[in-house]
């Protein structure tokens, strides 16, 4: 993409993330809109800055941004009634000012607040380069606990084997049992999820999925959604574990809904973006 073009896009976010909601755009943005809808490679640049503002949004430092735009302003509109005053003074009442050049002043400097933005996103890019599935897979996962009170005590050789974190044993008493149900599958998942057996993890994950979906039950399934989210993040498969994460965080009452809020859904959406290209 050229260069012209980068600062084309450049001024567009500028007017996007400063125009007044509900205003009619402007012909040259309405021209830069349809030139982003039909250019793949300039509306994957188009993506990114957005990624990028969203992603100083986040750390706070969209807010420090505007506060440096506005003392700009503030100094900028000082210089002007300062000049001109002295206008006023020097200049034949016959003679005006050159509005042009306000306006250019004005233009300048909505460039250095657009300016002082991405350079506050430079951040982003670091994190851009160093982001991935696997690495989001690192940050989130968790180990899962068995909650031993949903019964009174424990006979079953596989929940035995959970407790005591004997994976390859879980993994064991499952091919040697004829017993299956939600639990089971659910902690023989979890064992390969420890031992890295994503793809292993996974099918289990679904078949409770499937089970509850067939029998009209949830047993387990808050568990089986949300760890299976994060298997997909382990093979690198992000756009797999988005729309389960997007519906856990839009549902209060979902068992990890707190866990998945607290997640950076821009580090996600990078990645995605990442991924995609």
């Amino acid at each position: 993409m050229s260069l012209q073009h980068t600062h084309a896009l450049i001024d567009h976010l500028d007017k996007t993330l400063t125009d007044t909601p509900g205003q009619p755009s402007s012909e040259e943005s309405a021209a830069m809109q349809r030139l982003i809808s039909e250019d793949e490679d300039i509306a994957k640049e188009w993506n990114y800055l957005h990624l990028a503002v969203e992603a100083v949004r986040e750390k706070g430092l969209f807010e420090q941004v505007a506060a440096i735009r506005t003392q700009w302003e503030a100094r900028t509109a000082s210089q002007e009634e300062g000049e001109g005053i002295a206008m006023t003074q020097e200049t034949p009442a016959d003679e005006k000012p050159a509005g042009g050049a306000l306006r250019n002043l004005y233009r300048n400097t909505m460039r250095v607040a657009v300016c002082i933005l991405l350079f506050a996103a430079g951040a982003t890019i670091f994190r851009y380069v160093r982001l991935s599935s696997s690495s989001l897979y690192n940050a989130y996962y968790s180990s899962y606990e068995l909650n031993t009170s949903r019964d009174a005590s424990i006979t079953d050789p596989i929940e035995q084997a959970y407790i005591e974190k004997n994976w390859p044993e879980v993994l064991t008493r499952f091919s040697t049992t004829k017993e299956r149900n939600n639990k089971i599958d659910f902690l023989v998942g979890m064992a390969s999820l420890e031992l890295k057996k994503f793809d292993d993890a996974i099918a289990h994950f679904e078949q409770v999925m499937a089970t509850n979906s067939t029998s009209h039950t949830d047993y387990f399934e808050d568990e089986a959604e949300y760890y299976l989210a994060i298997a997909w993040l382990a093979t690198s498969k992000v756009n797999e574990a988005m729309p389960i994460l997007e519906r856990i965080k839009s549902n209060k009452d979902h068992l990890y809904y707190q866990k998945v809020s607290k997640m950076s859904f821009t580090d996600l959406r990078l990645v995605q973006y990442k991924e995609n290209k």
